[in-house]
């Protein structure tokens, strides 16, 4: 565990209106409102953090520390605001941002208006370093030549829905009583992952693809995930976002290192262990919500992808 990261975060549940109810579980005083935050620390150090509740009046709360950390938030619902070391910091509801953060002076402002809803992952600034360093294109990202000094650097994002099923994931986890923090520190680092390039190692211009052409290559993404059941095919996915298919089997491969047909294969996948994991799919249910009419396909692609049958991880939760 990264000792600084930790103490940065109990400084914050010390000062705010949360009590500890259990080993990840805070809760608001019933004078001050009503909901929960659900804090995880995993073995490398990472703080996944995910908040729900509502006041019923505004709140503040302040603390400082000279330590350094990296955070990236979601706001699910409702806007979060803060002073950082005087700086103003405002999150809106469904954006995402990346704080870099040293030396600061936080006070929060809780509004009352509506239920807060949030998610967030604390990086420990040497996993960060270390990111950076690995990304495709890599420049000189240190800490210190992204915040150029400042006490508070803020790089926002607008979540996509691939982030958003990570997330929710591991909300699901966090809230769950049959967690394992070893997945979700594999999906943790997917999640980091997925941003940190999205912010620092974007996928340039190819020759022969427009911006527009790969917002559409992206846009045909998000309809294999929302209909991996029945996907369309190649040439009615390419219709539909209106690209040609040797265009979008380019783009797919600019984007996601990926065949369009193995970028499906992969989601459905993903999505497979989500259901075996929620434990409220058995394996046969599990193949045909992700488009296996063949079960025994489903069992061996599975065993294939994450090096163990379906039934076991069935067995597990």
């Amino acid at each position: 565990m990264n000792a600084s990261l930790d103490t940065i975060y109990q400084l914050y549940f010390d000062t705010a209106p949360f009590s500890r109810i259990g080993p990840t579980t805070y809760s608001l005083s019933p004078s001050v409102g009503e909901g929960t935050i659900h804090r995880l620390s995993t073995y490398s150090g990472i703080e996944i953090v995910y908040s729900e509740y509502r006041l019923h009046s505004r709140q503040t709360n302040r603390f400082a520390t000279r330590e350094r950390m990296v955070e990236l938030q979601f706001a699910m619902s409702g806007r979060r605001s803060a002073s950082i070391s005087g700086l103003d910091f405002t999150l809106e509801s469904g954006k995402g941002a990346l704080l870099l953060m040293q030396d600061f002076d936080v006070k929060f402002d809780f509004g009352c208006e509506e239920p807060i809803c949030s998610f967030a992952l604390g990086i420990p600034v040497e996993l960060f370093e270390y990111a950076m360093s690995a990304l495709t294109r890599p420049v000189n990202r240190h800490f210190e030549r992204l915040t150029e000094g400042a006490v508070f650097k803020q790089l926002d994002f607008v979540p996509d829905e691939r982030g958003l099923n990570l997330a929710n994931q591991l909300i699901g986890e966090l809230r769950g009583t049959g967690r394992s923090p070893l997945l979700m520190e594999a999906a943790a680092y997917e999640l980091l992952n997925l941003y940190f390039i999205q912010l620092f190692d974007p996928v340039p211009v190819c020759e022969g693809l427009s911006r527009e052409d790969l917002r559409r290559v992206r846009r045909a993404a998000e309809i294999l995930e929302a209909e991996m059941r029945h996907p369309p095919s190649l040439l009615a996915l390419a219709k539909r976002v209106g690209i040609n298919d040797f265009k979008l089997k380019k783009g797919f491969k600019a984007i996601f290192q990926s065949t369009v047909f193995d970028y499906l294969r992969q989601i459905r996948m993903d999505h497979a262990m989500k259901l075996l994991r929620s434990g409220h799919c058995n394996v046969t249910q599990a193949g045909i919500e992700t488009g296996y009419s063949n079960i025994s396909a489903f069992s061996e692609q599975f065993g294939k992808t994450f090096g163990i049958k379906p039934s076991a991880v069935k067995r597990i939760y």
